[in-house]
């Protein structure tokens, strides 16, 4: 269990990887340290997200830190940081004792202390929305943003939304049938159907989009068409259809 948000962070002199060594937390600015390891495929997605990260907080009270153990192989370290965009002193933690002082359990995660050098925030890695997250908590501490919006950025996205695509398939395929038979009126019907059963099925936008076409309403085909190749860009469907109903 990590150490209680708002207890005071420990300042020990630290090494760095560039042979000269650093404080683990400036004074009168916001820290964010990030606790990695080289060689570790969840630190290396981390550290290049945070590398991109960085730039929207460029000129404000921050400072970054990424921190190693003693026990990594500094090289390996050092290459990741620098491969990965991620600017700021990488710190060496002697025997992990600073990790170990912040009850820390995982790598990589990232930790921010206030400028009153308390702990502020403890965000694991997570394969989404971890840029967002830690960039909310940051501005959260920086006083950017309120308490509700920070709930809100916390807040995981809402699942994509899922039909019912056994359905859809189905509705699509009389839908096709009945447009090859020249039966556009009721192929319109079943290729609606097929539509509304899975909003994300690309192939039945576009065949909706084919059988309006035929009926001379391009207007609405190429709404049809658009939403095919928004769910798919490489649809051939909807992209020839498009063409056709764009042409003189």
């Amino acid at each position: 269990m990590h150490a209680a948000i708002g207890s005071p962070v420990a300042n020990p002199g630290m090494p760095t990887l560039g042979g000269a060594s650093a404080p683990a937390l400036a004074d009168g600015v916001v820290n964010v340290l990030v606790f990695y390891r080289p060689a570790q495929e969840n630190s290396t997605a981390a550290l290049r997200e945070l590398g991109q990260c960085q730039a929207p907080f460029a000129g404000k009270p921050v400072r970054w830190a990424g921190v190693v153990s003693s026990a990594a192989p500094a090289a390996a370290a050092a290459a990741l940081a620098r491969d990965s965009g991620f600017a700021g002193p990488v710190l060496v933690d002697e025997g992990d004792a600073f990790y170990g002082s912040l009850g820390l359990a995982l790598h990589p995660v990232v930790v921010i202390v206030d400028r009153d050098h308390a702990l502020a925030a403890f965000e694991p890695y997570r394969s989404v929305n971890f840029c967002a997250v830690v960039g909310a908590q940051l501005r959260h501490v920086l006083g950017e943003i309120s308490d509700a919006e920070l709930q809100a950025a916390l807040e995981p996205p809402p699942p994509p939304e899922r039909g019912n695509g056994a359905a859809a398939r189905s509705q699509r395929s009389l839908a096709a049938a009945l447009y090859d038979a020249g039966h556009y009126d009721k192929a319109a019907v079943y290729a609606r159907k097929s539509v509304a059963a899975d909003p994300r099925y690309a192939d039945a936008q576009a065949l909706l989009g084919e059988i309006l076409r035929a009926q001379g309403n391009c207007a609405e085909a190429l709404a049809a068409y658009d939403a095919a190749l928004a769910l798919d860009a490489a649809n051939a469907a909807a992209r020839e259809g498009r063409a056709r109903c764009n042409a003189p």
